[in-house]
């Protein structure tokens, strides 16, 4: 079976309101995971230590932040979290357009778990991309979008991904958690694990990665 990432059963679907502070960004991480999957739209602001209030717009899929991307604040405080319930016709958070989600969801899965896995990700199971991130929104390395071409192609679970993207399996978990968060991956439990020869792995690497900044006019 194939589902999306973004669907696991038995979790709580809400956010506490006693949100604890915490140093770093998985409280965080499990507080936008728990907004997602509510049925309720649900605008969310986030009190961050010397760096503003965080405010999230999920039906806009936008955000608003005094604070670039660029200089993403890897170990904030967290002082607080308030969620305000919200309708599909009311006033947008903030001035629109404001900054596209995904950047923010990526730099905020990519520095959230120690690069252990996400809560929501069962184990034993592979990741495919379901679309392309804008990676012009987000900073990235070259070794990520190494494991963003093989994940483009291919199922792989997280140590799979580490082998054929020549990475740390610690990079490779922090990468998937991002793109599940930003809900672009596909898991399964049945796909068959990727068979290549490591000289023969190398080339496909090269011949993705090349594609890929083909794709993305660099």
């Amino acid at each position: 079976m194939t589902v999306n990432a973004n669907h696991v059963a038995g979790e709580p679907a809400s956010v506490s309101m006693g949100f604890p502070v915490t140093v770093g960004w998985t409280h965080a991480a499990i507080a936008v995971f728990s907004v997602l999957r509510l049925n309720t739209p649900v605008n969310l602001t986030m009190h961050v230590e010397m760096h503003g209030p965080l405010l999230i717009d999920f039906r806009h899929h936008a955000f608003s932040w005094s604070t670039p991307l660029d200089q993403f604040p890897v170990d904030a405080v967290h002082t607080g979290l308030e969620t305000e319930p919200t309708s599909a016709d009311a006033p947008p958070f903030f001035e629109l357009p404001g900054q596209d989600l995904d950047g923010l969801l990526w730099e905020m899965g990519i520095n959230s778990f120690g690069g252990a896995a996400a809560y929501w990700l069962p184990k034993g199971e592979r990741y495919k991309l379901t679309r392309w991130p804008n990676v012009t929104r987000h900073s990235h390395n070259l070794r990520q979008m190494k494991m963003l071409a093989v994940l483009g192609n291919t199922y792989a679970s997280t140590s799979e991904l580490a082998t054929l993207a020549g990475v740390e399996e610690v990079e490779a978990q922090s990468l998937i958690n991002a793109l599940s968060l930003m809900r672009i991956l596909s898991r399964s439990a049945e796909a068959p694990a990727t068979a290549a020869a490591p000289e023969t792995a190398a080339a496909k690497r090269k011949s993705l990665f090349a594609r890929l900044r083909k794709r993305l006019g660099r």
